[in-house]
């Protein structure tokens, strides 16, 4: 893979929310380095926060985060410390910080040590305004970002998704930031700050809520725009869930899928034949969802999901398996793609399989061919 990060060094104080960056930054090739503090101190203000104490949960999500990066062992609070840090600081393109963290507060310190380094601030909310300082959580910073009240069932409270969703958002959001920060830096010589607020790299992904509320002033609810018709869920199979898309608007998935249950002589076919089938508005009531549910799952809980998936394709139905996490590690595709790697878990003196880079570059991203003149076209998109 093409490692444009090569020539790049940074220094990660992050422990929480920023800890994806470096990792997304080792993939592409960059030197990281986590300050970590001397055994014993405490594990904010003065540290970067990242020890483990032996759980773990806490110690395969600290590998999975740290992957690719190397340690460095370093109290700032003496003056041998600093001094130590400031070194490794004059040298490099990138540092990494963290509200919480060391030399948070210190951005003006670290920017005179190299006028050209880009200096990356991870917080729940911002530097600066109302709720800078607030405290926050995953569950909170989901709930102040969007994405739970967008998840779960339209008739149930809104939903917490599993895992640091808050840390994996803002390292994606903060990566691209800095990337494109470090770009500027490179061509002009002129250092960046880059105030990267979780609430927001959440509030940003909600895929169209915000632009919804701008143009239109409709608040964006669980189940979506459009997608609460009666077939558009997930229903029991042999073997665990699969999900269905066929409302009216798609009506060759609707056909194929009446077409088929029909043609196995299943009484769910005439069933779902009925008149009543054919109106939207309908299709979108308690009952019609009600009725579907039984009917169908009376029909798929006698096929596997790869059973029902390999039918739907031939047929063109808009059906799918749902995963569980067993599923995506055994999914052949991804094997393929050799999408896991195995990682040496130096904590539990053990290996495990971890999601590998999420990219895979087969050229120099940064090599853009000049624009061509007026009434010419470039060799390159």
């Amino acid at each position: 893979m093409e490692r444009p990060f090569d020539d790049v060094r940074v220094l990660d104080m992050t422990y929480d929310l920023g800890r994806y960056v470096g990792r997304l930054f080792a993939d592409l090739g960059a030197l990281v380095t986590r300050i970590e503090p001397p055994a014993g101190l405490p594990d904010r203000e003065s540290s970067n926060g990242d020890a483990v104490a032996g759980q773990d949960p806490a110690i395969y999500e600290f590998e999975f985060l740290n992957a690719g990066k190397q340690s460095r062992v370093l109290d700032l609070q003496t003056d041998n410390g600093r001094a130590e840090f400031a070194a490794l600081a004059k040298i490099a393109q990138v540092v990494l910080l963290e509200r919480g963290g060391p030399l948070y507060n210190e951005v003006d310190w670290l920017r005179s040590l190299s006028p050209s380094v880009v200096v990356t601030s991870v917080s729940p909310f911002g530097r600066t305004g109302p709720w800078a300082d607030a405290p926050a959580t995953d569950l909170t910073l989901q709930a102040a970002g969007g994405i739970a009240w967008l998840s779960g069932r339209l008739d149930d409270a809104p939903l917490r998704l599993p895992g640091s969703q808050a840390t994996m958002i803002s390292g994606v959001y903060a990566a691209v930031a800095t990337s494109l920060a470090l770009h500027d830096a490179k061509a002009t010589g002129r250092g960046h700050v880059v105030d990267v607020s979780a609430q927001e790299c959440i509030a940003h992904s909600l895929q169209n809520s915000i632009q919804m509320w701008d143009f239109e002033k409709k608040i964006s609810m669980r189940g979506g725009e459009g997608t609460r018709d009666a077939s558009e869920d997930m229903f029991a199979c042999k073997d665990g869930l699969i999900f269905l898309a066929a409302p009216r608007s798609l009506g060759v998935s609707w056909n194929a899928l009446v077409g088929w249950i029909r043609e196995t002589g299943h009484p769910a076919g005439e069933v779902l034949s009925e008149e009543r089938w054919a109106d939207r508005v309908w299709r979108l009531t308690r009952e019609a969802k009600h009725i579907l549910r039984e009917t169908l799952e009376s029909f798929t809980r006698q096929y596997t999901k790869e059973e029902l998936t390999q039918e739907a394709l031939k047929r063109k139905i808009v059906m799918g398996p749902v995963s569980t996490v067993l599923d995506v590690l055994e999914d052949p595709q991804l094997r393929h793609r050799h999408f896991f790697e195995s990682v040496a878990l130096t904590h539990l003196n053990a290996t495990a399989r971890f999601p590998g880079a999420p990219y895979r570059l087969s050229e120099p991203v940064w090599s853009v061919s000049p624009a061509a003149p007026l009434g010419q076209t470039s060799d390159r998109p």
